[in-house]
């Protein structure tokens, strides 16, 4: 049951053009030495903070917002490890195609050695491979303990048949959050027109199922989405014009599930998403490319993302 908020419900995300040497990536770090979540993981900074308005109406920071660098800004020997790896298997399976166990002789290394040279995958250099992928996690700091608020984090596999469907660069988000039963699929809409977008998803709340459109706004300052709810504007995310980061404002009016704090949570981690859309489309019409050019292996799909998708009925 998500629990619910009366008070004033908005927040304020504000993300930080230049994250990598922001002090409270150092803060963060040693509070989260002692955190009790596994969510955090060695290769995560911090890029903005979301604010709560408390009892005196007055801001305060509630959250932290933390990225998986390692997955969205690979450095080159992340990618050099992902590729040998790849190399390692497709030359097993090479050899597996000329001998299927036991030691090879003479002419069969031979064999191998020319399916190698020949191969597509064996060919592959770093600079082929598509391994971009945003991954952004919330850490609630208001307490005396951090605590994990929500993840939203990108699904390529679900983008990559999309945009082939479409032709267009279309994305896909999978959210989770604490106590909430049910993984949320944001996806972003084919339309005649690639602009405005328009992304829309549901959510289960209090035994209903709730459909949801954010709405981005054809004239605007910033990049501003209207809530809609069954079809009723329910709120607005105001995006800043004049910011260093992709800052927003969630602003809900009056409705029943925008009393939801987990709701409002998951308002706000697409809110904080929004400034990486553009690089998250270049990297799915790459992809595209790769697949449309029957180059699909260069397209890296990462056990994490393959895992959202198991089926828990397979065994039955």
């Amino acid at each position: 049951m998500a629990k619910r908020k009366p008070k004033e419900n908005w927040r304020y995300v504000d993300m930080w053009a230049v994250p990598g040497v922001h002090p409270t990536n150092v803060d963060f770090l040693q509070r989260l030495k002692t955190a009790d979540t596994q969510h955090f993981t060695k290769n995560m900074d911090v890029v903005g903070t979301i604010s709560e308005k408390n009892e005196e109406k007055k801001w305060e920071k509630s959250h932290l917002i933390g990225i998986r660098s390692d997955i969205w800004k690979p450095d080159q020997k992340d990618v050099a490890e992902t590729l040998d790896h790849l190399h390692d298997k497709r030359k097993n399976e090479l050899r597996r195609e000329i001998k299927r166990s036991g030691r090879l002789n003479a002419k069969q290394k031979q064999q191998l050695q020319d399916k190698v040279e020949e191969d597509k995958i064996m060919q592959m250099q770093c600079d082929d491979m598509e391994h971009r992928r945003l991954v952004l996690k919330t850490f609630r700091t208001t307490g005396k303990r951090v605590q994990w608020a929500g993840t939203i984090e990108q699904i390529t596999t679900t983008e990559t048949h999309n945009s082939l469907g479409s032709n267009r660069s279309l994305l896909t988000m999978a959210v989770m959050l604490p106590r909430h039963e049910y993984v949320t699929y944001i996806q972003q809409n084919h339309r005649t027109f690639r602009i405005p977008a328009i992304f829309s998803f549901c959510f289960f709340d209090e035994g209903r199922m709730w459909n949801v459109c954010l709405r981005r706004k054809w004239i605007s300052a910033g990049a501003d989405f209207e809530i809609l709810i069954d079809g009723t504007k329910a709120g607005l995310i105001n995006g800043l014009l004049f910011a260093m980061g992709s800052d927003s404002y969630v602003n809900l009016d009056a409705h029943p599930l925008t009393t939801c704090s987990q709701f409002l949570d998951l308002l706000a981690l697409f809110s904080a998403s929004v400034g990486y859309h553009k690089a998250m489309r270049r990297s799915v019409w790459r992809r595209v490319q790769a697949c449309k050019t029957g180059d699909w292996h260069q397209h890296v799909i990462e056990d994490e993302e393959l895992r959202l998708r198991h089926n828990g009925r397979s065994a039955a």
